[in-house]
């Protein structure tokens, strides 16, 4: 697709195709989404990092190592050698969109980490629609509340 729109640079300057918007110009092709999942919230703010000559402390409550299994879902930001620092959240005013949690989904065994991409109330009350960065589309549930068991506040490479 993308050797496609350069050689019909002429005649193509600007193309629709699955929800990504393509520009083409003479020396490249540029790729957007038309959804902003949006960055992380701030947790761990800059007084509650301890860096000494032999070691680092972050100050955090309850903190929880993770480790990732090789789904490629959330590349290039977490991958199976990465690490990752979490926190059990209290409420949903503490998920965010651009958050990434880990939650127990309904239509699989085990423990998925995506990012908020949405976060809405409907008859069944609060929900937060995720996606892999890596995926095309979102989870296929709404998640609710009770389902979420960390959101991740560090990644560790």
């Amino acid at each position: 697709l993308y050797q496609g729109l350069i050689n019909n640079k002429q005649s193509l300057q600007k193309s629709t195709y699955d929800s990504k918007d393509f520009t083409v110009n003479e020396q490249n092709v540029e790729l957007t989404t038309n959804i902003d999942e949006g960055s992380p919230k701030e947790r761990v703010q800059q007084n509650q990092i301890l860096i000494s000559r032999d070691k680092i402390v972050i100050e955090i409550n309850n903190p929880h190592l993770a480790t990732f299994t090789d789904s490629k879902s959330m590349d290039p930001v977490i991958d199976s050698d990465s690490k990752a620092i979490e926190v059990v959240p209290n409420s949903e005013d503490e998920i965010s969109v651009g958050d990434i949690v880990a939650y127990k989904p309904k239509y699989k065994n085990g423990v998925v980490t995506h990012r908020v991409v949405e976060i809405g109330d409907d008859n069944l009350g609060w929900y937060a629609k995720l996606k892999g960065d890596n995926n095309e589309y979102t989870d296929p549930e709404k998640v609710r509340f009770e389902q979420i068991r960390y959101v991740v506040v560090a990644v560790i490479y």
